[in-house]
């Protein structure tokens, strides 16, 4: 029990702290790091690898939604607000009531993004266990998936890649390594042998 609950520990806190990281990469003024900072693709990458540390099926879908909601979290801290300003409350308004409204307003801010992260976190954390123990082509397919699905997706979603095009190479040019390190570490009888 201490084990897993060490390891979910320790990803919860790198997924808090990884979504704080790539908060501060989005800018505004530089369409590439806008969006860098914001592709979904690495948000899987997290809780597979996750998952794939725990030993049982349960602890790895608990340690990937822990890992996704605290990268959720870490990304979206920043929100987090107790100004009476900013609440649009007046200044007078107790210290207490204004941390409470802003934390109720930031949770319903992330609420959407905490579903999406939950269930992506179970997902992932699932197939990183079932990676580790089988080696299955379907779960490391579903990791490296999204690196190459993303630009296509945007690609048919609003008919361009948003940001520069180069961007979105460098995303293809990572799923597809990903894929091929995955597809070369695959439990396959010799005859079945890519």
């Amino acid at each position: 029990m201490r084990r897993p609950l060490a390891l979910l520990l320790t990803f919860g806190a790198g997924g808090a702290l990884f979504g704080a990281a790539i908060s501060h990469i989005p800018s505004p003024e530089d369409p590439a790091l806008f969006w860098i900072g914001n592709f979904s693709a690495p948000w899987a990458v997290l809780p597979f690898l996750t998952g794939r540390a725990q030993g049982s099926w349960s602890w790895a879908a608990a340690a990937g939604l822990a890992a996704d909601v605290a990268c959720v979290a870490g990304f979206y801290a920043g929100f987090i607000t107790a100004d009476a300003s900013r609440l649009g409350m007046p200044a007078s308004t107790p210290t207490v009531e204004l941390a409470i409204t802003g934390l109720a307003d930031w949770l319903g801010f992330v609420a959407p993004w905490v579903i999406l992260a939950t269930a992506t976190g179970l997902g992932y954390g699932l197939l990183g266990w079932w990676w580790r123990w089988s080696r299955s082509l379907v779960a490391g397919v579903a990791v490296v998936a999204p690196f190459i699905v993303e630009p296509l997706a945007w690609r048919l979603y609003r008919g361009f890649l948003p940001g520069p095009f180069y961007v979105w190479l460098v995303e293809l040019a990572v799923g597809a390594g990903a894929l091929v390190w995955m597809i070369s570490r695959l439990r396959l009888p010799a005859r079945q042998r890519l």
